[in-house]
């Protein structure tokens, strides 16, 4: 072989061995880019992003459905019974199997995970059972060997109906002696009426000065998430003797109305969802024992 020849077989070697250098690396990569979708399509199930799974699980399963009814455990009552609620809405479910190493790990971590997903625990049976709430979203996770399973069910929000007339509050007291009043407006400094919006009260002036004979007690709820109970203690405080003194300047006999203040103790329902916060926040007329 000359040595021209030799030169040219060198250059064309070298050049193809640049190709080669330069192209390799976008096939490695189109093969990784066409192994991840891969895996992505594998369940066909898109991942739940309320409630990421546990490292070393990979989704199986799922399932969804527009209405869908399922019980969820809860603790028990105050004598021992067992506690459960039905909730029916928008459902999603997802199984999962947990890698080996992961498996005897798994109740403690989705009792880490929980909170960290905004979610609050209502009952738990380790290491088989978690029910937790996320404000209108229910969660039940079953966990068995090496796999678990979450159902999601966004519950509807709570509907309640409030009196509006002085007759809707007399029928309301007859029968139980108390009712829940909504739609008082206060200012946020000292909890001062805002009287304009606040017709209420001016069907509860009515049903006292048609009841002449009954005296009542003022009382005010509320239960603010994430605060100290001792602000609560003091709103409540401020807007009984708000609500007292408004009723006495039109013309209420102030002995016949006593106002306290019951911060958070008094909750009629769970204060979790937007709609329970609202709830939970009213002022109670009580009727005084004669």
């Amino acid at each position: 072989m000359t040595a021209r020849c030799f030169r040219l077989c060198l250059s064309f070697t070298t050049a193809l061995a640049c190709v080669s250098v330069l192209t390799l690396p976008a096939v490695c990569f189109a093969q990784q880019s066409d192994q991840t979708e891969g895996n992505q399509d594998a369940s066909g199930c898109p991942p739940l992003t309320i409630l990421w799974p546990i490292p070393g699980a990979t989704v199986v399963n799922c399932q969804h459905g527009d209405s869908v009814g399922v019980t969820m455990p809860l603790k028990p009552d105050a004598h021992g019974y067992a506690q459960e609620k039905q909730v029916r809405g928008p459902f999603e479910f997802r199984e999962y199997q947990i890698s080996r190493m992961m498996q005897d790990a798994a109740f403690d971590n989705i009792m880490s995970e929980l909170p960290a997903a905004g979610f609050t625990i209502k009952f738990s049976s380790k290491p088989s059972t978690i029910t937790a709430r996320k404000e209108d979203m229910w969660a039940l996770i079953n966990i068995s060997g090496e796999f678990y399973n979450v159902s999601l069910v966004k519950g509807p929000p709570e509907v309640w109906a409030s009196v509006k007339t002085a007759a809707e509050i007399s029928r309301e007291m007859q029968a139980h002696n108390r009712v829940d009043i909504y739609g008082i407006e206060f200012w946020s400094v000292e909890q001062a009426i805002h009287e304009k919006p606040s017709a209420i009260l001016f069907e509860i002036l009515k049903y006292l000065n048609q009841n002449n004979n009954i005296s009542v007690t003022v009382e005010s709820d509320k239960f603010t998430p994430n605060k100290p109970p001792e602000l609560d203690s003091e709103v409540t405080r401020e807007r009984a003797n708000a609500v007292v003194d408004w009723l006495v300047a039109h013309g209420v006999e102030r002995s016949r109305v006593q106002p306290r203040a019951a911060g958070r103790n008094n909750p009629i329902t769970e204060n979790e969802s937007p709609s329970e916060i609202q709830r939970n926040e009213r002022i109670v007329l009580i009727k005084a024992a004669n």
